[in-house]
């Protein structure tokens, strides 16, 4: 027992703890990407325990086939993100939306919606009724009202239902564009079955969500400050 400590301490074991302990922490990553990088490093880890502390030629070679293979799916990661072209506006919602999300996964979940013209005058959100549609808006403006009292406004780079899109809840306010809309729009189903196979997207949307809202919640504070 207490060989099996001592081993287990040792200076030499540091680099097999450090390989075992990244190869945890890759497998709790959202992001693909920061999964590939860590498990690259754990597996150069792993080559050098297997080498130079274990002598083991097995262990070393199949290290070093694990260190490949997330070396090239990394690689490919890298190139296919390099290869993806955005318009203006998708890079502006990218910036707004998906921050730190690689290009290809921030195309791919683009695709999932549609760009659309919506004229003035049309219901975006009826309160206290299910959420359809995920809206982001490009450029234009809407009205946003509670028991029929106006209490705020959005513009160019607001979403709109998106506190009820994910939680299934109702939506909390009607929205009513005021001006013609570009904007991008998302189904609800489609929308969410696409999250749920890519959960690192979840969380930055999550995250453009939240910021979104402060400057919802700054903007209608200085429109109260502005009334008074």
């Amino acid at each position: 027992m207490e060989s099996i400590i001592e081993s287990a301490i040792a200076p030499q074991a540091i680099t097999g703890h450090l390989s075992y302990g990244l190869l945890v922490l890759s497998m709790l990553m959202n992001s693909i990407m920061w999964l590939r990088i860590i498990a690259l490093v754990s597996g150069v880890a792993g080559m050098s325990y297997s080498g130079f502390v274990l002598h083991d030629p097995i262990g070393t070679g199949w290290e070093g086939l694990f260190v490949l293979a997330n070396l090239s799916q990394l690689l490919l990661l890298l190139w296919r993100s390099r290869t993806v072209k955005f318009t203006d506006e998708e890079y502006h919602f990218c910036q707004n939306a998906l921050v730190l999300v690689p290009p290809l996964l921030a195309r791919q979940f683009i695709d999932t919606g549609s760009w659309k013209q919506i004229p003035a005058g049309t219901v975006l959100t009826q309160q206290d009724e299910p959420v359809e549609r995920l809206t982001y808006v490009a450029e234009g403006h809407v009205d946003v009202s509670v028991n029929n009292k106006p209490v705020a406004n959005c513009g160019d780079g607001d979403f709109i239902g998106e506190l009820g899109i994910l939680s299934g809840s109702t939506a909390t306010a009607t929205t009513v564009a005021t001006t013609d809309l570009r904007a991008l729009v998302f189904d609800r189903d489609t929308l969410l079955k696409h999250l749920a196979r890519k959960p690192d997207i979840k969380l930055a949307l999550q995250a453009g969500f939240k910021n979104n809202l402060r400057l919802k919640l700054s903007k209608a504070n200085e429109r109260t400050l502005a009334g008074l």
